[in-house]
């Protein structure tokens, strides 16, 4: 075309030079006009890339099927399929390829169409080398962000893979299977365990693997806040509602839209917000707090809770329509004490991690220390564990981690008289002393579900006295909240 060959000309008589791509771009080119097909591969030619022309859409599909251009300028009125359904299906061949429609008959309306329907530019003919080359150099920075994106979401998927889930025991094999087998389900799931076994990350890995896994994972902690807060952050809010709404603001279920929401600790959800995120689950409908119109939303519900939930259900501090809805599948994470087999698996993993930023070069541990691992009943779990194990690292004065390296209440074999050859009648008493005190203590804070103020008056001292025991058993009340 006229101007194709007068673009060229000038490109030639100016002798601008371009460099714009460290390494050649593969931009497929589609348009049904052999002169303007022709044109647009000199100049991408010119401006240092491949360029990879078609003529006709159908062969231009063949090729997208086995390949991924870095960018593709589309022709946006062709005879096979025009420009906005080769956009479309662009979109699903090659998602992270930006598709530039050009057109000799563009107008506004024809640019915000193709925008609306996910085009990255719109050019008009008849375009000039400069707008072009701004445009390619636009796009590759947008497929360099939307292959970053990938990228990340990789390693966020491997992060949370089976090979960081570690555990080698029959019931974490099992769990493993059922995780593999309900992923990329719609199902919700409630995840029950005690304090520190690993409820979220088995959560994260179940996203990580699904089908929503590019959405948002949204976690949130159901006894984190005040009530009157809590319904507020969960279904979002119109301005005016409250004293405070200067603004509309979508919730955390909204923004979890099309991904996965996490309710941690749910049975400390009020009973009345469980009524309300009933409805939410058996619609996927809810209402902001001050507004009128319903919202339809796509999640999927994970749910977890450390507590006794057939005792909730028989005092009703739980719904039971409530809590079938959320236990469609059941994964029942086991305490640490119950699969001895993962403790030393789990420690070696935590000393790889910490040991990434230490300068020490520890090789692993002596067999006392693993025999002591393996005897403890672990209260706080892999969690209880993993803070063990940093402190070992920090403290360590070998290359081999030994029972001194280990807090006071690990040294020596747990529920077990210690050896007398090597102990004197004080020292065991002293041991024994400890034993108790620590297991009475944990004994009341589970009771009280972490309440310090309850604990310490069942105990008969004051709150700053068992404060101190708490820090010196180094136990966190929040374990059995």
């Amino acid at each position: 075309m006229k101007e194709i060959r007068e673009l060229l000309s000038e490109f030639y008589c100016q002798q601008i030079e371009f460099d714009i791509m460290k390494r050649k771009l593969q931009i497929l080119i589609i348009d049904d006009e052999p002169e303007m097909l022709s044109g647009c591969e000199q100049i991408v030619s010119l401006l240092g890339a491949e360029p990879i022309p078609f003529s006709q859409s159908r062969k231009a599909i063949k090729f997208l099927e086995e390949n991924e251009p870095d960018l593709i300028f589309c022709d946006l009125l062709m005879p096979d399929f025009d420009g906005m359904q080769m956009l479309e299906i662009c979109q699903k061949l090659v998602p992270n390829s930006p598709v530039i429609i050009f057109s000799a008959y563009g107008t506004i309306d024809r640019a915000v169409a193709a925008m609306k329907l996910g085009a990255f530019d719109f050019l008009e003919k008849p375009f000039n080398i400069d707008a072009m080359k701004i445009i390619i150099e636009k796009g590759q920075k947008q497929r360099a962000l939307l292959t970053e994106r990938v990228h990340l979401l990789k390693l966020l998927e491997d992060k949370y893979r089976f090979d960081n889930i570690i555990g080698k025991s029959l019931a974490m094999r099992e769990i493993f299977e059922l995780i593999e087998s309900i992923s990329n389900s719609d199902v919700n799931i409630l995840i029950t365990g005690e304090s520190g076994t690993g409820k979220e990350l088995i959560a994260r890995s179940i996203h990580a693997r699904s089908k929503r896994h590019n959405n948002a994972f949204v976690p949130v902690n159901c006894g984190a806040l005040p009530e009157n807060l809590f319904e507020a952050e969960l279904f979002g809010y119109e301005k005016g509602s409250f004293t405070g709404a200067l603004h509309n603001k979508i919730g955390l279920l909204e923004y979890a839209d099309g991904g996965t929401f996490f309710l941690d600790e749910v049975c400390e959800l009020p009973l009345n917000l469980q009524t309300k995120l009933l409805r939410t689950l058996q619609d996927q409908k809810l209402r902001h707090v001050g507004g009128n119109e319903l919202i339809q939303v796509n999640v999927r519900i994970i749910s977890a809770t450390n507590r006794n939930v057939q005792q909730l259900l028989q005092n009703e501090s739980l719904r039971k329509d409530f809590y079938y809805r959320l236990n469609v599948i059941n994964i029942d994470i086991p305490p640490l004490r119950e699969r001895k087999e993962d403790i030393q698996l789990l420690a070696k993993h935590f000393l790889d991690i910490f040991l990434l930023n230490s300068s020490k070069e520890i090789i692993g541990f002596s067999d006392e220390v693993i025999e002591i691992l393996e005897n403890y009943s672990w209260p706080g779990n892999v969690r209880e564990l993993e803070n063990v194990i940093e402190r070992a690292v920090t403290l360590a004065r070998n290359n081999t981690i030994k029972p001194i390296d280990l807090p006071a209440h690990l040294q020596t074999k747990e529920n077990s008289v210690a050896d007398s050859s090597k102990s004197s009648l004080s020292e065991i008493k002293q041991k024994t002393i400890r034993d108790v005190e620590k297991n009475y203590l944990i004994s009341i804070l589970k009771k009280n579900s972490g309440n310090v103020t309850k604990a310490a008056a069942e105990a008969g001292l004051t709150r700053r006295h068992l404060y101190r025991l708490i820090n010196t058993y180094q136990l966190n009340p929040s374990d059995w909240r």
